[in-house]
């Protein structure tokens, strides 16, 4: 690792690069753009819990329906005292992602109670102090009404019916609009070029308008396509849309070979990763090579699709390699999401990098080492407010988890540090919690 994250060093570095570089723009930034109404939604540190309304009872196939109750309740959603507990900690904000499936299945008295439930744990989040953004969080497993099937176009069915529920989700949030914001959309998947790219423009001013028949207050949060990524936001032109309530957003896994090495959900032969290091140059690529051959071999792979997740995962590990990223590479990113906020009179507090996380390793599964994943974590956080955006980690819990585990729900303080959310000097040097 650089040296203590916290440590004097670290601070005159950021401090000189601040100075050079980002003052100026930060500054045209706040003066040429547009700010929130006074009376706006505002956060600025904020954490995903997203399993708490991500997985609805599906039934089983062929059926496309879901069970009621609707949302799964393993793992547990946090209980007031935990959610007192991010407050604490510096949190100001949840982002709560919310398949929106059920609104749509579910209708009558029934849909009321869908409402009920998704109203009552945002009355639970508020007695903790806490500010929400419900971000409409539609998943790839349902068939007709999941991600793929909304993407599909402005006149789709699926995309059709939730039109509707965003006016009425905007309708509901409204009287609460000093503390809540409506997230319109969760990484649609639209490629963020051509003809598609156009497509995109025209749902995205379609979810900003029909938020607006529920809502002309609500904060409302907006993405770009190729599935929320930072490429996704700079292809947005957001003149057409014309509105002053938005937050933009866009989320950041890169590079994706370190953020998910060791994923086991992912199709990729990232998956078969496994302590790769952060910066790349950290440690020699042998050792990251090695580590290859050991998870390969231990998947129940027969000997064909062995050879291709071996060959796939040296080769995107040679990539990474050879493109020799570090801190460097996140500034430059991040600096040109910051031009495209002056280009478009946007201020940088309205850019919220509404996800970044990296898969944690743990009881001997794949994944990155403790100081590297500290590593990242502080050059994503670090960036992001040097050029004035707020963030939300991911997650609150599973393979990216802040918490120790799905059934201990003691905070790491080794990610809170990394965060700027507590002081601490060496990291990873114990496995201390915090209550």
């Amino acid at each position: 690792m650089r040296g203590m994250l916290a440590c004097d060093l670290d601070k005159r570095r950021t401090a000189r690069w601040w100075s050079l570089s980002a003052t100026t723009l930060l500054l045209s930034g706040f003066l040429a753009g547009a700010a929130l109404p006074a009376s706006a939604f505002e956060m600025r540190r904020a954490i995903n819990v997203a399993q708490w309304f991500t997985w609805p009872r599906y039934e089983p196939a062929p059926a496309t329906g879901i069970l009621w109750p609707p949302y799964k309740d393993v793992p547990r959603p946090p209980n007031e005292r935990e959610l007192a507990d991010l407050k604490r900690v510096g949190f100001d904000t949840i982002r709560l992602p919310v398949d929106p499936s059920p609104f749509i299945v579910f209708e009558g008295e029934r849909r009321e109670e869908v409402y009920g439930i998704l109203f009552s744990a945002i009355a639970r989040i508020r007695a903790a102090n806490l500010n929400v953004i419900v971000d409409l969080h539609p998943n790839s497993r349902h068939p007709t009404w999941g991600q793929h099937a909304l993407a599909a176009g402005a006149d789709a069915p699926a995309f059709v019916s939730y039109l509707a529920v965003v006016t009425e989700m905007a309708r509901r949030l409204h009287k609460h609009s000093k503390y809540t914001a409506l997230e319109l959309i969760n990484e649609p998947r639209v490629k963020c070029a051509g003809a598609e790219q156009q497509r995109w423009q025209g749902m995205a001013k379609q979810l900003v308008d029909s938020a607006r028949d529920g809502s002309k207050d609500l904060t409302l949060v907006l993405t770009g396509a190729c599935v929320s990524s930072l490429e996704g936001l700079l292809a947005l032109d957001p003149a057409p849309i014309g509105d002053r309530n938005l937050l933009y957003t866009f989320h950041f896994y890169d590079p994706f070979s370190f953020t998910h090495q060791g994923a086991s959900f992912i199709p990729w032969p990232d998956k078969y990763l496994d302590e790769v290091p952060w910066p790349s140059s950290k440690r020699p690529i042998e050792e990251p090579l090695a580590r290859i051959e050991k998870r390969v071999s231990a998947a129940n792979l027969d000997m064909i699709a062995r050879e291709r997740a071996a060959l796939g995962a040296r080769a995107n590990l040679q990539k990474y390699y050879r493109s020799n990223t570090g801190i460097d590479a996140i500034r430059d990113r991040f600096g040109k999401v910051a031009q495209w906020a002056k280009t478009h009179n946007i201020s940088p507090n309205r850019i919220f990098v509404g996800e970044f996380g990296v898969i944690r390793k743990k009881d001997g599964t794949a994944g990155a080492r403790c100081e590297d994943r500290m590593q990242w974590l502080h050059d994503i956080r670090v960036n992001a407010e040097q050029f004035g955006f707020s963030w939300a980690y991911f997650n609150y819990d599973g393979a990216f988890a802040l918490t120790a585990s799905d059934s201990d729900r003691t905070l790491d303080s080794d990610v809170l540090a990394s965060l700027g959310l507590m002081n601490k000097g060496q990291l990873c040097t114990s496995r201390e919690t915090i209550r």
